[in-house]
């Protein structure tokens, strides 16, 4: 993978091999799976490391327990570009952002130190955008900008074309190569690019093969981008370095295999998370499968086997209470219009026996059934003629049976008002007695509804007419809200028989599951998380290894930068993973090295300097295919001594990149001039009409 080379107090050359082609890259997977194999951890783990190494389809197969696939050929190590060297040669521009009719900047092949300076709207940052958008179709800058400014891309003052060209001298040609993107459209997406080769050949932009190295060597640099570097997302920084060292696969492995780890973790501890819950809900029900349960998930020892077997028994606990409750939803009471023509029937023969009671007619009433009774009495024995009732012997005959027989024909129309009130009174005590049903023998006496109903079939012992209607009215009401209760109760348990019990089971079968599953996880966490510590401590090493240079680097840059103030960058260090995953930039002022945190420590400008010193030392990194760098306002925010040393850093820088920097901050070529430094420095002018044009030399 790619390294970065060094040279005490200066940048170093173009890291390419004798024969001017680039390095051979370090293959870091087989580094680490020759370092595994000398490990001495047990083959689940090496499998583990393996798996992460190789991809997600791996990761899955030591999982699941199946054999890992082979890895694919370059799995493990992201495929590089394959472009030779390059350099840019000329930046053609018409019809976009600043710049209208066609202009063109040209530099010479080979390194060297280009600055074009121009005031602000000369149409210099245009050039800078232009080129990047030729290469890339697109531009970091734009995403951050509101959309009005990004809509205002196309050139007012010419709508003959636009159309932006790079000229891209590649190592072993005998001319340049152009790039061009041209657009069509209304948005800035409609671009259409095409490369012509030095012989005249036209293909598409991915025929330069240039792979990821676009991102990860990026040939630009912006203001913009600076100020994101040390005040941006953390990751952000951390996957440029870490693409940039060749260690984005590393990374991905070591956060895969983490995943894996908290997913196996979380399976390890969600029984112990849910039992808690578990158990209340248990708690909550009567059925003596759920109390049992409880006593087995209290136990020191989960007995699994028998927890299973509740779980599975998932019918009523009583299946004569089913038999029961099928009964109580088919029950049925008097109804409510019954019941009330009952009662006022009730209440209306009282009122009637209450009207006659002590009337001629009722006494004649009672003697006509006094005398009908004797005489039914002297028919079923005729032989007896000793009255019953006073014992007189030989009252009872023939002429007896006459007189009596003559005197009820003689009573009974007197006695017609009195006999029919009576006759009422019994119809309705009949209706009463018919309502008044004895209780079901099924039912429970102690429920609700045997309660009421055994207080309802009391009212049969109830002789007076008014208060048995009072008692039928009272407590019938009571007994048809008890009955449609226990109806409606009864269905809603026939729907669930077990009274609550399935869900609950089902509840305690997935535990068991969760805690089966448990168990795997645990065996399994156990190789993962030991093979996750060796993987991050592999990480850790090479991380630091290969970020030493650069980070060196970084601190040659800012050394130079700083001028006399006296803050020391201490280093730069890869940490965390994931979300969390951020460079550590350590900084000390006035020699005290505990302080960490670069942003708290300092100003626009240094903030600046840094981003430089962190950035510049990319394009200097060994294996980068790009043998330029186009820096677009380097300067702002920075006080004259630091543009200064950025002067002496960039120059420096120059003897082995070609660097092409657009600053509207004339201190830069002016600290050039007056430090003798070899740069071609160049104006660009803008007139009202975007035309646009530069002065050779200052």
């Amino acid at each position: 993978m790619a390294q970065v080379a060094r040279k005490p107090e200066t940048f170093d050359r173009d890291g390419q091999d004798g024969d001017g082609t680039p390095p051979v890259e370090d293959p870091t997977v087989e580094v680490l799976l020759s370092a595994l194999e000398r490990s001495g951890l047990s083959r689940r783990t090496r499998d583990w490391v393996r798996a992460a190494l190789w991809g997600d389809e791996a990761v899955s197969a030591v999982l699941d327990g199946r054999e890992m696939p082979e890895p694919a050929p370059g799995s493990g190590a992201r495929q590089q570009g394959g472009a030779p060297p390059s350099q840019l040669t000329g930046i053609r521009v018409q019809g976009f952002r600043g710049i209208g009719r066609p202009a063109e900047l040209t530099f010479p092949t080979g390194p060297g130190l280009h600055v074009i300076v121009g005031r602000n709207g000369s149409g210099k940052s245009s050039f800078a955008e232009a080129a990047e958008a030729a290469l890339t179709g697109r531009n970091p800058r734009w995403d951050a900008m509101p959309t009005g400014w990004r809509d205002g891309w196309r050139n007012l003052h010419f709508d003959d074309r636009t159309e932006a060209s790079v000229d891209i001298h590649f190592a072993g040609d005998s001319a340049p190569t152009r790039i061009t993107r041209r657009w069509t459209g209304e948005s800035v997406r409609s671009a259409r690019g095409e490369v012509v080769r030095p012989d005249g050949e036209v293909s598409r932009l991915r025929s330069l093969d240039w792979g990821e190295d676009l991102v990860r060597y990026r040939p630009f640099l912006s203001y913009d981008e600076l100020g994101r570097t040390v005040t941006g997302r953390a990751a952000e920084l951390y996957d440029t370095l870490t693409a940039l060292l060749g260690l984005t696969d590393l990374a991905e492995a070591e956060r895969r295999l983490a995943r894996v780890c908290d997913g196996l973790a979380k399976r390890r501890d969600r029984p112990s998370r849910d039992l808690r819950v578990l158990l209340e809900a248990l708690r909550t029900s009567d059925d003596p499968r759920a109390e049992r349960a409880v006593s087995l998930l209290t136990a020191p020892q989960f007995d699994l086997a028998e927890l299973r077997r509740i779980a599975a028994d998932d019918g009523p606990a009583d299946p004569a209470q089913h038999v029961v409750l099928r009964r109580l939803r088919r029950l049925s009471v008097p109804e409510r219009v019954v019941i009330a023509d009952v009662v006022n029937e009730l209440r209306g023969a009282s009122m009637e026996l209450a009207m006659a009671a002590g009337t001629k007619g009722d006494h004649a009433y009672g003697v006509v059934h006094l005398l009908e009774q004797a005489l039914e009495h002297h028919e079923r024995h005729p032989t007896e003629t000793t009255c019953p009732t006073c014992s007189a012997s030989g009252a009872l005959g023939p002429d007896w049976v006459r007189k009596a027989k003559a005197q009820v024909r003689a009573l009974r129309p007197q006695a017609a008002t009195a006999e029919a009130a009576h006759e009422r009174a019994s119809a309705a005590r009949d209706q009463a007695r018919f309502l008044l049903s004895p209780m079901p023998s099924w039912l429970p006496a102690d429920s609700e509804l045997g309660q009421v109903w055994a207080l309802w079939e009391s009212g049969n012992t109830i002789t007076d007419l008014a208060e048995l209607a009072e008692h039928i009215e009272a407590v019938g009401r009571q007994l048809r809200t008890a009955a449609i209760s226990a109806r409606r109760d009864a269905g809603e348990r026939l729907e669930d028989p077990t009274g609550g019990w399935a869900e609950l089971a089902e509840r305690l079968s997935e535990w068991l599951e969760d805690a089966e599953d448990a168990i795997g996880a645990r065996e399994t966490l156990g190789p993962a998380e030991e093979a996750l510590e060796w993987l991050s401590e592999r990480a850790r090493e090479l991380r630091a290894e290969r970020l030493g240079p650069v980070a060196a680097q970084a601190e040659q840059v800012w050394y130079r930068l700083r001028q006399e103030r006296h803050i020391d960058l201490q280093g730069m260090r890869l940490i965390g993973r994931g979300v969390r995953r951020r460079v550590e930039v350590d900084v000390a002022v006035d020699g005290v090295e505990d302080q960490t945190s670069a942003p708290g420590l300092l100003s626009q400008g240094e903030f600046q300097a840094l981003a430089l010193s962190i950035c510049l030392p990319r394009a200097l990194v060994e294996g980068n295919p790009f043998g330029f760098l186009v820096l677009d306002d380097p300067v702002q925010a920075m006080d004259t001594e630091t543009v200064e040393g950025l002067a002496s850093v960039l120059a420096d820088a120059g003897r082995y990149r070609q660097l092409i920097v657009f600053t509207h901050d004339t201190r830069l070529p002016d600290a050039m001039q007056r430090l003798g430094l070899p740069a071609s420095i160049r104006t660009i002018n803008r007139d009202a009409m975007s035309n646009v044009w530069l002065d050779e030399g200052r």
